[in-house]
């Protein structure tokens, strides 16, 4: 088996290692776009409720947990990917303040009941279709009042947002985009 490490690069967890099986429909958030993603949040993760919702190897939402916030929801459909965060939710003792679905995001979005104050969209570049799923994000009311998306996209690709949406922070980093949406 082919494995391969990201790392938490904040907060409780610092220098943690999260390994995970190598594969090439999983692309990691790098930490280069972490550190920006972090650094724009730093004021704002403490106590917060938190949705990764293509969660792949978790690496936002360990980085979330490891810098104060009080909740993580990760969604994963791979089934691999899925026990992986399991078994890190239980070596850094997540157990209380975290939850795991194996689910579809789009199949998970329809059933879930609860609203986040910050989402982490970090989908398969081309597997998604960015303007719906943000649609269903609203539709379903899953993000909070004043919360917020960050949104992780290839940097040619173009998303129409709403009208009652607002980028707050972009960043392109390599060939990836970095947006906060409100």
């Amino acid at each position: 088996m082919n494995t391969t490490s990201i790392r938490i690069i904040g907060g409780r967890n610092k220098s943690y290692r999260i390994v995970f099986k190598a594969s090439p429909n999983l692309r990691p958030t790098s930490d280069r776009a972490k550190e920006t993603l972090f650094s724009w949040l730093q004021f704002e993760i403490q106590n917060k409720v938190c949705l990764d919702l293509f969660a792949g190897t978790g690496s936002l939402g360990f980085e979330a947990l490891s810098r104060g916030a009080a909740h993580v929801t990760f969604v994963e459909k791979d089934k691999g990917l899925f026990k992986n965060i399991l078994k890190n939710i239980q070596h850094l003792e997540y157990q209380n303040n975290s939850e795991v679905a194996c689910s579809a995001a789009i199949k998970w979005i329809k059933t879930n009941k609860r609203q986040f104050d910050l989402i982490f969209l970090d989908p398969p570049f081309d597997q998604v279709h960015y303007e719906g799923l943000l649609s269903s994000i609203k539709t379903v009311g899953l993000l909070s009042e004043g919360g917020k998306i960050y949104l992780e996209t290839d940097k040619r690709t173009e998303v129409a947002l709403g009208k009652d949406q607002i980028v707050l922070k972009e960043k392109i980093i390599g060939d990836v985009r970095l947006m906060i949406l409100q």
